[in-house]
């Protein structure tokens, strides 16, 4: 008897060890990108290459299908005014997309930079995926954050973070 008490009690604590170890904390640091810009991430966040040809800014979590690329586009010629380059962003996404539905933009007035957010959201091979594109306009550059996740329930879930990752930005 007591050895079944002692294989059931180590049992018990080998489950209870691993369940608490799938869990993340929920902490958040600050990565700073070639001296251009910095977001912070929850630290469930690793760097990730390969999600977006050039972006410089690539972390994800594979397990729980969350992504987000930044990238730093010239403010210098008209065709990347921030209106042109959401326009073009959404299209591709669009075209990616069936039945994309896209959300109304709305304006970020962060204490040093300005910018526009559009959610888009659609079926993907099959799969819903939603995107929250944001475009700032710094003094510099502009710079383009691109957050996504698979399904409706993820998107909800992972809300707060979304809009930490997107409140965190700021131009160096």
């Amino acid at each position: 008897m007591k050895k079944s008490s002692a294989l059931l009690l180590s049992c018990v604590l080998f489950l209870m060890s691993c369940i608490s170890s799938c869990h993340y904390k929920n902490e958040y640091q600050a990565i700073n990108t070639n001296n251009q810009f910095s977001i912070s991430i929850p630290s469930w966040m690793k760097e990730q290459k390969g999600l977006k040809e050039g972006a410089p800014f690539q972390y994800s979590n594979r397990f729980r299908n969350f992504y987000a690329i930044a990238e730093t586009l010239p403010k210098a010629d008209s065709a990347n005014s921030v209106s042109s380059k959401m326009n073009f962003n959404l299209n591709v996404l669009r075209k990616a997309m069936g039945s994309p539905v896209v959300t109304d933009s709305l304006e970020i007035n962060g204490l040093d930079i300005k910018g526009t957010r559009v959610e888009i959201y659609g079926k993907m091979n099959s799969e819903n995926i939603y995107f929250s594109e944001v475009l700032y306009e710094g003094k510099k550059n502009i710079y383009h954050l691109s957050i996504w996740t698979r399904s409706e329930d993820r998107k909800l879930h992972f809300k707060e973070d979304i809009n930490k990752i997107i409140a965190s930005f700021k131009e160096i």
